[in-house]
């Protein structure tokens, strides 16, 4: 991510937010980046990859005069927003507030500055009177309105406001808006022909613009949409390089279903010279390629791709290449085609396995997977993440009217989920876990991640659609509840139904981020410290952490953390906790939005899916030292280390924390070391598990493993079997991280 905005180092977060202990670095070197509308730290020696670059102001500001007043209170602390209206011609407004005393204030605000940037809204004369200046994104702010406030405001015989205006809309990216005005512009002004040039570069910038949306689809996975945007391009209306980059693309586009096809055209060639009975066995897995290879699976065949024309390699070596790779991904080197005929059937058990509810027919698959060829563990592991989604979804699921919407509920959990267009369950999508403010509906949570539905449009047109991102908004609390509770429960409300979900669509474990809004941004930063190994990142919008949360601290050195709040948010979490964040061992932003409280802060939208789309923010890989705090019963499990129960002085019930007498959080201590060795430290349990699987350069499970306790040792080594690796995916639904064996100490 690049960072904008005017920078001061300061030392510490504790005595609040701002820039007021600013060249005190060498206490801690915290940066504040603000842009006139947030304030954003981090820590800049651990997070900066690079210097500093002055590139100056380029962008001027539109001023607008309001009737301010000359006095008044400073706004010290912000309630609720109960509403606001929409701007007028002249960029004024109503907002009502929660007053101290619980009931309504209404207060006009205007627009006194704007640029591409940000807008400056300001509370004007009134009752009662305040001085309070608030900043808005201007990407909220919809075109036709402050092309209204514009046409108002600004002296449209002025040549020169006439092309001030033209400006800012090119400097906030709205180039059609700035095409049109330019255009108005020049029938005003007959006599600037000059400025006709313009249009064409508007139009280059329009086309550039698209250009970049088309691969952004694509990246996305919605090769549809993105051929769609390119082949209906007005050609005409742009430059020959514009006709040659739109040509690039689409080769770009077509070049995997043109390899694709001819990739099946030669592999069903080469099946047809083998004998009858062989043939017939691949019948059903050729049909199943040719209808699953695409630009997201192509890779598989990478292998074969490379090697299925060497004539001196036998064809039936060949095949065995594609197949394999098909069922065990690319690299497989797979060249003997009976063991790649064996692992479909290994494949096809290990999906009704994880599919069927009935424990003796899992009982009996077992049985089968032990007398077929193929069924070894490192297999298994390699088929796993290459599963399609073991569980279809409930009949009555489907929403009647929006595309890729599904509900599922049960006793345990409930929750609502949208897919991203193009949705195809062959490719791995990354996943926002989204939980909703308290009382609020889930569904307003898909409406903010992925977009309201648009019925002209038959689909969501929202960040995390057009991002290519699967939003699971689960139910985390009571009906009534008004504040989250930091109780095991609501963990496992909303941990229950993820792991429902990634059993019903294609999700990437690896890519998933807990995210949530008010008591919900609570949840979602209590949660991900809890679980630490589940988690991509976490985003807390509005989130007031209490209770667990500062003795978690160790626990977040394991993700990245994304606080966003309004500096006038009286809740707002305290400069103390979030300056534990800031040090060099930690991935962590604190966003504050200047003049504004307890909100959603649909501003910040753009640069959330940016934070996440960096590929350093996915799952880490698990950590061969594990050190981290538990307070909490349920908050046991630590990537390859289960707590079993919690000494007696250890756990606090988050229900009677004020009333405990000691709070102090156990310490979670274990390592693995060289020569297959690990060592756990009692800690706060005297009972745990080690749960294991191959971890190259550290543990090998074709080897002799000693656990060491204290003076105690234990050895064990893996006997093959697949029974708990299947059924450690079953109840985690976690198809990368398999575990294949586990052992209870003592």
């Amino acid at each position: 991510m690049v960072l904008r905005g005017s920078m001061a180092k300061i030392a510490t977060l504790k005595d609040g937010f701002g820039a007021a202990s600013a060249g005190e670095t060498h206490l801690r070197p915290i940066w504040l980046i603000d842009d006139g509308l947030r304030r954003t730290y981090l820590h800049g020696k651990g997070m900066v990859a690079v210097d500093p670059v002055d590139v100056g102001e380029m962008e001027r500001n539109l001023e607008f005069w309001q009737p301010k007043p000359l006095g008044g209170k400073i706004v010290g602390g912000l309630g609720t927003i109960q509403g606001v209206s929409p701007f007028n011609d002249y960029g004024r407004r109503i907002l009502t507030v929660r007053g101290p005393d619980g009931g309504q204030v209404r207060v006009i605000q205007g627009i006194e500055e704007v640029n591409s940037r940000y807008a400056k809204v300001v509370a004007l004369k009134g009752k009662p009177s305040l001085n309070w200046d608030m900043r808005v994104s201007t990407k909220t702010l919809d075109s036709a309105t402050l092309t209204r406030i514009f046409k108002k405001r600004t002296d449209q015989s002025d040549l020169n406001s006439r092309l001030e205006l033209v400006r800012f809309f090119i400097a906030a990216e709205r180039y059609r808006e700035a095409k049109e005005m330019l255009q108005a512009t020049i029938e005003d002004f007959p006599q600037e022909a000059d400025l006709l040039p313009q249009i064409a570069a508007l139009t280059k910038r329009q086309a550039e613009q698209l250009l970049v949306e088309a691969e952004d689809r694509a990246d996305a996975g919605q090769y549809g949409l993105a051929r769609g945007i390119l082949e209906g391009f007005p050609l005409q209306e742009v430059s020959r390089i514009t006709k040659i980059q739109v040509e690039d693309a689409l080769k770009k586009l077509n070049e995997p279903v043109q390899k694709s096809t001819e990739l099946m055209q030669k592999l069903r060639a080469q099946v047809g010279e083998l004998p009858a009975n062989q043939q017939a066995r691949l019948a059903a897995i050729l049909d199943e390629m040719e209808s699953g290879l695409s630009a997201d699976t192509l890779a598989r065949l990478s292998d074969y791709e490379r090697l299925g024309d060497v004539a001196n390699l036998p064809v039936d070596n060949r095949i065995a290449l594609a197949i394999a790779g098909w069922i065990l991904g690319p690299g497989s080197g797979e060249q003997n085609l009976s063991m790649a005929i064996s692992l479909i059937q290994v494949r096809d058990l290990v999906a009704e396995y994880l599919a069927t509810p009935d424990p003796a027919r899992r009982q009996a698959i077992l049985g089968e997977l032990a007398n077929i060829e193929g069924s070894e563990a490192e297999y298994v592991d390699r088929i796993l993440p290459l599963l399609t989604p073991v569980l279809p979804w409930p009949e009555d699921a489907q929403h009647p009217e929006i595309p890729g919407m599904f509900e599922v509920s049960t006793d345990s959990f409930r929750y609502v989920i949208q897919l991203p267009p193009e949705y195809n369950p062959l490719r791995q999508y990354p996943c926002v876990v989204a939980l909703h403010e308290s009382r609020a509906p889930i569904e307003t949570q898909l409406d903010w991640w992925s977009g309201t539905y648009r019925q002209q449009l038959q689909g969501r047109m929202g960040y995390g659609s057009r991002s290519g991102f699967i939003v699971i908004a689960p139910v985390w609390s009571r009906s009534a509840q008004l504040a989250y509770e930091y109780t095991p429960q609501e963990h496992q409300r909303v941990l229950t139904a993820m792991r429902d979900a990634m059993r019903r669509s294609s999700i990437d474990s690896d890519r998933v981020f807990i995210v949530g809004h008010g008591e919900g941004g609570t949840a979602a930063w209590d949660i991900a410290l809890a679980h630490p190994d589940l988690w991509a990142g976490m985003i807390s919008i509005s989130g007031t952490p209490g209770k667990t949360i500062p003795h978690y601290e160790p626990n977040s050195r394991h993700i990245p953390l994304y606080m966003v709040m309004g500096e006038l948010d009286g809740a707002k979490a305290g400069g103390a906790i979030l300056n534990d964040y800031m040090t060099f061992n930690h991935d962590a932003m604190v966003v504050m939005y200047r003049g504004r409280g307890r909100e959603y802060f649909y501003d910040e939208l753009p640069r959330l899916f940016e934070w996440m789309s960096v590929s350093t923010h996915q799952r880490r890989e698990m950590p061969r030292e594990i050190e981290v705090a538990t307070i909490r019963e349920g908050d046991q499990f630590f990537w390859w280390l289960e707590l079993g129960e919690l000494k007696p002085s250890v756990p606090v019930d988050p229900i009677l924390w004020n009333q405990a007498e000691r709070i102090r959080a156990g310490k979670v201590t274990a390592a693995i070391n060289a020569d297959n060795q690990i060592r756990v430290q009692r800690g706060p349990a005297d009972r745990f598990r080690v749960l294991l699987r191959p971890m190259p350069g550290a543990l090998d499970l074709n080897q002799q493993i000693i656990i060491r306790e204290g003076t105690r040792s234990k050895r064990v080594q893996f006997d093959g079997s697949l029974e708990f690796m299947l059924e450690d995916v079953r109840q985690r639904a976690d198809r990368k991280r398999a575990f294949w064996m586990s052992e209870v100490i003592p």
